[in-house]
């Protein structure tokens, strides 16, 4: 393999582990692709269309070759390198994080798998691939790309084996039975390791396949040749290198970091960046530019601690303990939520209890607002939070967490611009435009009464009445993790021109691939479709590099 030198910044790691400085991490995207052998397609025969998506190219620095080259070291990044590895292909992967610890799959909760050899040594239930289908199919009305669906749910327990065999560890609850054995406890691998811990294992998968990792590296332009993908070129410090490959694999993490394509997809929300906000759709928009079709389907892996705002410091409720923000814990908690002209928007009940899985109606607008009296701000501060979550996995996290300081970052809070306080309803209102709250409150408290919200038949349980002043009110965004949805792509991961016809060289995975349903369904599945997706894509890449 020809190679000339990369530039100095560029950090090269093919056997060690380079220690970094650590960077935002995000839950792991979401993907596809699938399991059967790619065929040499042809690329679309209409020249001008090419010729029109054809980038404009820089002089380079320097040129590097490769069979297959991956853009990005997530969980689908890290997957497709070792899958395409596993097939014999040299393999560069590249990431502008400056090591593995600020690659977007290091602060990930867990991943929701089918078929590890974790699950086939436990002795209790253990998810089945069809009792994953049928879960997430009826629950979305089959949204979602069945074909990969059933490709990547297959590997995505292969995918968790190959981290145990370089060193993960894994804590999981498979040896439940009966009704402890529910569709979380079968299928969910939580990571037991944190940080730099976790990063040296994802270091080592890379390295134990051989596949040489560029860290501190940006994709720019996919480059074309005959009408086929052939690399990518990218820029590393002042150096700008091409990377030459068979095919390229993009897993750039999705665009939740590019607010004017957040803005395109979902209506002119502005939503919180909470994973890592270097993904900023570059992998979608080079695949469009080398001729692919972007899908049909969009939606977020929302945040389950809370609310959000920019003028919030931190920007979002996280895990007990990281912030003081609790008051942006209120969005969850089951009380009154109102949209900017003051009225009620959503079944209360319903994001306490799923939490993560509530995004469509707060990507809907623009700010929503939480509303609470004195009286319950008094119960947050001497109860613990566990209390008020209906989500079960939040109440085990919270189970020990008392927000005793809330009022004062209530007034952190108010000085930042994103809280307020009055001992009426209508100064509430009038400071943050709420045109209809004082007429929604007094329905509200009125549904409180009876016990019966004939608006949207929250559950009378999390009916409390707001008439004890000082009354409280927080405005949040919508937070979340990543961006779902992405290039449209076949059951072998190519991605696809608008005809439905693989784009010659080019593979998509996780959540630059157009997989999952809106909203987000289930818990964990984002990490999951992402390493399944990968591993796929990854290997067929590699086959297809080397046929």
């Amino acid at each position: 393999m020809e190679t000339t030198n990369m530039a100095e910044s560029t950090s090269v790691s093919r056997r060690g582990f380079l220690a970094g400085a650590g960077a935002l991490a995000a839950v792991a995207a979401a993907g596809l692709v699938g399991c059967s052998n790619p065929q040499k397609t042809p690329a679309p025969s209409d020249d001008a269309t090419m010729a029109s998506a054809k980038p404009a190219l820089k002089d380079a620095s320097s040129t590097r070759e490769c069979d297959v080259l991956v853009v990005g070291l997530g969980a689908s990044g890290l997957m497709a390198a070792h899958g395409a590895a596993s097939k014999g292909a040299s393999v560069i992967a590249i990431d502008t994080a400056p090591s593995m610890s600020g690659t977007t799959n290091v602060r990930t909760s867990g991943a929701w798998c089918t078929g590890s050899k974790l699950q086939q040594q436990a002795t209790g239930e253990v998810l089945t691939i069809q009792e994953a289908m049928d879960h997430i199919n009826n629950g979305t009305n089959y949204q979602s790309n069945q074909k990969a669906l059933r490709a990547l749910l297959g590997a995505s327990g292969r995918a968790i084996d190959a981290m145990v065999e370089s060193g993960m560890e894994f804590r999981t609850d498979f040896d439940k039975t009966g009704a402890q054995a529910n569709i979380n406890t079968k299928g969910v691998h939580w990571y037991n390791l944190t940080g730099d811990d976790r990063a040296a294992v994802f270091q080592a998968v890379a390295d134990n396949a051989g596949v040489e990792c560029l860290f501190g590296t940006t994709a720019e332009n996919v480059i074309l040749k005959d009408g086929a993908v052939a690399g990518v070129q990218c820029v590393s410090g002042s150096e700008v290198v091409d990377i030459r490959a068979k095919a390229v694999v993009m897993c750039s993490g999705g665009f939740l970091g590019n607010a004017d394509e957040v803005a395109e997809r979902f209506a002119g929300a502005k939503i919180v960046v909470m994973g890592n906000p270097a993904c900023t759709g570059a992998g979608i928009d080079m695949a469009q530019a080398a001729g692919a079709q972007i899908g049909k389907c969009f939606s977020i892996s929302m945040n389950e601690y809370g609310g959000a705002n920019d003028l919030a410091s931190p920007t979002y409720a996280f895990r007990p303990n990281t912030g003081e923000n609790e008051p942006l814990r209120l969005t969850v908690f089951g009380g009154l939520l109102v949209d900017p002209e003051g009225d009620r928007f959503i079944n209360e009940g319903f994001v306490c209890e799923r939490c993560m899985f509530a995004a469509e109606p707060f990507v809907r607008e623009k700010f929503h607002y939480a509303v609470a009296d004195s009286a319950f701000i008094k119960e947050l501060t001497t109860r613990p939070a566990s209390d008020f979550f209906g989500d079960e996995r939040m109440k085990g996290m919270f189970a020990e967490t008392v927000m005793s300081d809330l009022e004062a970052q209530f007034d952190k809070a108010i000085g930042e611009g994103w809280a307020f306080k009055a001992d009426t309803i209508a100064e509430i209102a009038e400071h943050f435009g709420l045109t209809n709250l004082e007429a929604t409150v007094e329905e509200y408290n009125a549904a409180c009464a009876s016990g019966i919200d004939e608006l949207f038949f929250k559950d009378a349980k999390y009916l409390n009445a707001l008439t004890t002043p000082p009354y409280y009110v927080v405005q949040s965004q919508p937070a979340g993790w990543l961006s779902l949805g992405g290039i449209k792509s076949n059951a072998a991961g190519q991605a696809l021109d608008a005809d439905g016809k693989p784009v010659a060289g080019l593979y998509v995975a996780g959540a630059d691939a157009d997989l999952f349903t809106s909203p987000y369904y289930q818990m964990a599945s984002g990490n999951a479709f992402a390493l399944g997706s990968g591993l796929l894509a990854g290997e067929n890449a590699g086959e297809y590099a080397k046929a």
